[in-house]
């Protein structure tokens, strides 16, 4: 079984400071990124199920609490942890975002090292 990590993140910078960040903590699971809500679903449908869900909650043209409720809505999905990524921490985001099916909610850290930290813990699921 070939498994590996989707991630939702429009932002260039975010997708290469992660892969970055996976090469340097020697993760040995293929990450998938889409750069939009079409794309994401579009790899979705195409390869087998992802180990983990990355999503960015400001993510285009759908937001990350829109691809939440759809995809917790397709069968065969709800088994994978999906994390949120935002860079707000409100806690209303949150609470959305857990009532729609997310395995957790993270803050986007401002420093490197706090990058590497939130990264390595996405392992933990």
């Amino acid at each position: 079984m070939n498994r590996f990590v989707l991630m939702l993140e429009g932002d260039g910078d975010d997708r290469y400071i992660t892969q970055q960040t996976l090469s340097e903590l020697q993760v040995d699971i293929p990450i998938k990124f889409s750069s939009n809500s079409i794309e994401f679903f579009n790899v979705l449908s195409e390869r087998e199920k992802p180990a983990l869900i990355l999503i960015d909650y400001n993510s285009v043209p759908e937001n990350g609490i829109e691809v939440l409720k759809k995809l917790k809505s397709s069968a065969g999905y709800n088994d994978i942890p999906v994390v949120i990524l935002s860079d707000s921490n409100l806690p209303k985001y949150k609470s959305e975002c857990y009532q729609h099916g997310a395995s957790s909610f993270i803050k986007k850290p401002d420093s490197s090292e706090g990058t590497n930290k939130k990264i390595a813990s996405f392992f933990n699921y």
